[in-house]
């Protein structure tokens, strides 16, 4: 059995305990053995969600298969804990020949007049960790088994599962319409590019979709703009924006959702080579604008401005949020705590602050100054793919927003919250899936 105490709760505890010992910080576990209860601390407010999966996560490296929650006092809360022990419970061990012993039924108590949220809740939480621990699933494939056609395999089966529309262009189909940016930066690689297009019809018929686009780079070495060996492993996370996309997308359909989306992921790997694209080329795009290349390591706008120009010409969005690991200003603004926000349209920015704040995953918002956009502007195209060091994820965003034109747009540059290096709370080490619970509760709400 595991309860979960704020710091005022503590004296609820059935054993005293010295404050020394068990003080009911955030997270912070106290194991009462001869009652076989778990006291788990949630500082001095209720944050069920990591408290959860700390629970869990104890238990199950204790080889606990059978975990009970008491949240009789805690009812507002089951989504949340619900989500953070399934959470929890996801390791990436497909290629570990021994594998850890998995919990295998997880019991919430509640109150007999609580009973009908709780259940809704369970479901809601269920459903919305799942679908992120699919994004973290796909999201922790390498680079020689996961590519934009294997990925866009992947989604083939996501699709036939979630009962969604999928439209895969393949080389041929990119070149035929015209998609420069991502034919430009797949074309260093022996895996040609993919643009993903997924439909969930949940709302009325001619209803405009929310479009939910993500970049895929499935492995970024930066090109002929080549990045420092270290950590370049860490360069198969370059695809947790369209991971996010995919999550969001099936979790959306798993909930039944009242509303039409359409998720787009663009996909492509960046490769050195005689065939890469080149610092100085110009590239033209879907929608016509032509792009000075100053950086082949700055790929990720170039694929997105082809997938967002698509999801505003020809799927007549209603809304444009994008999501991708897209700078590395981004990661010092904010550190791995927080994505970074930028938004044309303050009722969008509003409904993803509250999305996110129900989620748990940070959104900061960040400035999009007309300044960012003459940063950008190029002396012999439209733009080059990057205004150089300083303000370097506003710039990326300024880039960004050119090809939304009016429609609404939101941007999150989730560059520094993909991925973790340390298993902790709620989260195992890996890709983290940050962004699709976001998605779903911004869906959950959209007006």
């Amino acid at each position: 059995m595991v309860r979960f105490y704020t710091k005022a709760e503590r004296g609820d505890v059935p054993v005293k305990v010295p404050e020394g010992e068990w003080a009911a910080e955030a997270n912070a576990t106290l194991m009462l053995h001869h009652q076989n209860l778990l006291c788990v601390g949630l500082g001095e407010k209720t944050d069920l969600r990591t408290a959860a999966g700390t629970a869990l996560r104890k238990l199950q490296k204790a080889g606990h298969v059978k975990v009970a929650f008491d949240l009789r006092a805690h009812a507002g809360a089951v989504a949340e804990a619900v989500e953070g022990a399934v959470l929890a419970g996801y390791s990436f061990e497909t290629f570990k020949a021994k594998k850890q012993i998995g919990v295998q039924s997880l019991r919430v108590i509640v109150n007999a007049k609580d009973l009908a949220r709780a259940k809704k809740g369970a479901r809601e939480g269920e459903f919305s960790a799942t679908a992120a621990n699919l994004s973290r699933s796909v999201g922790n494939l390498p680079g020689n088994l996961l590519y934009p056609e294997t990925l866009a395999a992947e989604c083939r089966k996501v699709a036939k599962a979630e009962g969604l529309k999928i439209t895969v262009l393949d080389e041929k189909a990119l070149q035929k319409g015209g998609f420069g940016g991502l034919l430009a930066v797949g074309a260093g690689s022996v895996r040609p590019p993919r643009l993903i297009v997924m439909r969930y019809d949940g709302g009325r018929a001619g209803e405009a979709p929310i479009a939910l686009v993500g970049k895929a780079i499935t492995f970024d070495t930066g090109g002929i703009s080549i990045k420092p060996a270290d950590k370049m492993e860490e360069m198969i996370f370059d695809k947790c924006g369209g991971m996010a996309v995919l999550g969001a997308i099936a979790g959306i359909a798993q909930l039944g959702l009242k509303r039409n989306a359409v998720g787009i992921i663009a996909s492509a790997e960046n490769m050195p080579s005689a065939t890469a694209y080149r610092p100085g080329d110009i590239v033209k795009t879907y929608d016509g604008t032509f792009i000075e290349i100053i950086n082949t390591d700055a790929e990720g706008r170039m694929v997105l401005a082809d997938a967002i120009a698509y999801a505003r010409k020809d799927c007549k969005a209603a809304a444009i949020i994008d999501l991708a690991t897209l700078t590395g200003a981004c990661v010092v603004a904010l550190g791995e705590y927080a994505a970074g926000l930028w938004s044309t349209d303050d009722k969008l920015r509003d409904a993803l602050m509250a999305a996110s704040a129900k989620s748990g995953e940070r959104l900061w918002p960040m400035p999009l100054y007309d300044d960012y956009t003459e940063q950008i502007r190029s002396q012999v195209a439209a733009y080059k793919n990057t205004g150089g060091r300083y303000g370097g994820a506003c710039t990326a965003a300024a880039f960004l927003r050119a090809f939304a034109g009016d429609t609404p747009w939101a941007h999150l540059d989730i560059a520094g919250t993909a991925w973790t290096t340390k298993s902790e709370g709620h989260l195992a080490r890996g890709a983290t899936g940050f962004g699709t619970r976001t998605l779903i509760q911004l869906m959950e709400s959209w007006k």
